[in-house]
């Protein structure tokens, strides 16, 4: 039988009244023993990391959850890691650049609903992570609703809704039916090379939403706050107002480019990706020097951009870095 280390953070799924409104306060022995059908599906171990709501959790805390997988990975076969769901798609994103050489499951997971509630999606969503995390497919897993998403492709869809996750620009992994796992993907070669940790990361990503009326002002704003990075979720494609717009942010951008700042762009869409290929609106940024994003979720651009940002110094090295296809995330 498999052992698997589960790893708390609170969220949701730990959550109950407080003062004011739904707080975590439900550690993991506790969930561990409102699911009595995990026996018989692989030992568990439990270390509580921390207990707080998702929206609170930092890339710092990215750092926390890999560090702790590495130290123990030796002891065990695989991860579930339960976690809120407001920012669950970034840690996962996270933790797939922070793992490099990853050769075991780690399996995200959470609720919709508290695990104390009857009308619960928590031990469902809990025992399908565990199955999926007993399995020999590796790699770093959102598991919710039955549905197993890669690591870099998942986003929250819904705020109640109990499928609360899509895998955006790609095929989903697997589904959980029952006891059993039925996968639209083999199991992959594992890395030759050990794992590494890759958790030098620089935060200093600022995230411009594109909306009809902004002011380029706000981009030399984030140069002065000293930003490195600017990541602009541009109109459709990959769409950034030109000369043809009384606010063109052209200008802006080409002072940040100057100034050593890098900026990348992704689409608002939540389908299809980035492609400043097709409009003049993109092909001028894109001749600038801004980076598409290709098919990356906001989610694993952020993470990307902040590692890219914490092992490289030279601004082409970072856009070579955002650009690099390892995981297939970018086309």
């Amino acid at each position: 039988m498999k052992k698997i280390c589960l790893l708390t953070t609170g969220g949701t799924i730990a959550s109950a009244e407080g003062a004011a409104g739904l707080i975590p306060q439900m550690d993991g022995a506790e969930m561990l023993r409102l699911i009595p059908a995990l026996t018989g599906v692989c030992q568990i171990d439990c270390q509580e990391l921390m207990n707080i709501d998702s929206s609170n959790l930092q890339p710092e805390h990215w750092g926390v959850i890999a560090r702790k997988i590495v130290n123990n990975y030796d002891l065990y076969d695989g991860f579930v890691i339960s976690h809120g769901t407001d920012t669950m798609a970034y840690s996962a994103a996270a933790l797939t650049y922070m793992l490099k050489n990853l050769a075991k499951p780690v399996v995200f997971t959470g609720s919709q609903r508290p695990i104390g509630q009857a009308d619960t999606d928590g031990k469902a969503n809990l025992l399908a992570a565990f199955r999926v995390a007993a399995e020999d497919h590796f790699g770093v897993y959102l598991v919710f609703a039955n549905t197993v998403i890669h690591g870099l492709h998942a986003k929250k869809l819904y705020t109640k809704h109990l499928n609360a996750f899509g895998s955006i620009n790609a095929p989903i992994m697997a589904h959980v039916a029952g006891s059993q796992l039925i996968w639209q993907v083999p199991v992959s070669q594992k890395p030759a090379e050990l794992l590494a940790l890759r958790d030098k990361m620089d935060q200093r990503v600022f995230v411009l939403t594109l909306t009809p009326g902004i002011q380029p002002q706000l981009i030399d704003m984030a140069i002065l706050a000293e930003y490195r990075g600017i990541i602009i979720e541009g109109f459709g494609a990959g769409g950034v107002p030109n000369q043809n717009c009384e606010r063109n942010l052209l200008p802006a951008i080409e002072r940040a480019l100057k100034a050593g700042v890098v900026v990348a762009c992704v689409s608002q869409c939540i389908y299809d990706g980035t492609y400043m290929d097709c409009y003049e609106v993109g092909i001028l940024a894109e001749r600038m020097g801004v980076v598409s994003a290709g098919n990356m979720t906001l989610e694993a651009l952020l993470a990307k951009f902040m590692l890219a940002l914490g092992e490289c110094s030279d601004p082409g090295e970072i856009r070579r870095f955002l650009r690099d296809n390892t995981y297939g995330e970018v086309i």
